[in-house]
């Protein structure tokens, strides 16, 4: 079993006798090794995932264990050592702030009625259609310009965009995208839309924030708004993600910085 930088971090800002005042589960060259400190590793990777087990439960007491040990030989070597007090001084600040993160998102619940409007909002500017297109995505007009002089001349779209498409995710697809409503597309790209017929590529390269594309349309048809259910967790996550911010801006104008 490994852990996650961020996930040592944590635990290094919370491995003080303090925190972990309980009953020893075991000790180390001596040293306690608290059992709280073991559920606090077990609930870690069951929230990541995995399910509880013994399996897991002998893992994470192996995990502490190792991490003690190793604990100890650099408390021993480099106690000393500037560098590892800057280094713990920068992961319990980091440890500090994921917590504070999660408890945010933890206590943070918008309105019912934010939720909603924001969902109305979003149907309301999807438009009318939604497409099914592939896409090749690249640096440069130039690189653009010679891929449609080389669909002109007979190369197939998906083998093009498996080459050299820079969006990895549908470049292995033959640049195909899932169905999307128009609102959904860069400005720039859904413009074009309208403009094609079935099995059409776009006469010229199209410029997004993202890079330069050629699009072809694969098919149209009426956009029916997804259920309000279904995307409400999306919503709530991206609310609660936009609440976080401007809380992170708030404390940053009140900080006294000299």
């Amino acid at each position: 079993m490994s852990v996650t930088p961020r996930f040592l971090a944590t635990l290094l800002l919370l491995a003080t006798p303090a925190a972990f005042a309980g009953n020893t589960l075991l000790t180390v060259n001596g040293k306690a090794v608290d059992r709280a400190q073991l559920d606090f590793v077990i609930k870690e990777q069951v929230r990541q995932g995995r399910p509880a087990s013994p399996e897991l439960a002998r893992q994470a007491r192996e995990e502490l264990v190792t991490r003690e040990v190793l604990a100890q030989e650099a408390e021993r070597r480099l106690g000393d050592s500037e560098s590892l007090r800057t280094r713990i001084d920068f992961m319990r600040q980091q440890a500090l702030v994921n917590a504070l993160r999660e408890d945010f998102f933890l206590r943070t619940q918008p309105a019912d009625a934010e939720v909603r409007k924001i969902y109305d909002d979003l149907t309301a500017r999807a438009g009318e259609r939604e497409y099914r297109v592939r896409h090749i995505l690249l640096e440069s007009e130039d690189q653009a310009k010679a891929l449609l002089a080389q669909i002109g001349k007979g190369a197939r779209f998906e083998d093009l965009a498996k080459i050299h498409s820079k969006d990895t995710d549908s470049a292995a697809a033959g640049g195909l995208l899932d169905w999307t409503v128009q609102g959904q597309f860069a400005p720039a790209f859904a413009a074009v839309l309208p403009q094609l017929t079935r099995g059409r590529v776009s006469e010229a390269p199209v410029q997004t924030s993202a890079g330069w594309h050629l699009i072809r349309l694969d098919d149209v048809r009426a956009a029916a708004p997804p259920r309000f259910d279904d995307v409400k967790p999306r919503i709530v996550e991206a609310l609660i993600e936009q609440k976080w911010r401007q809380y992170v801006k708030d404390l940053q104008a009140g900080a006294v910085v000299r």
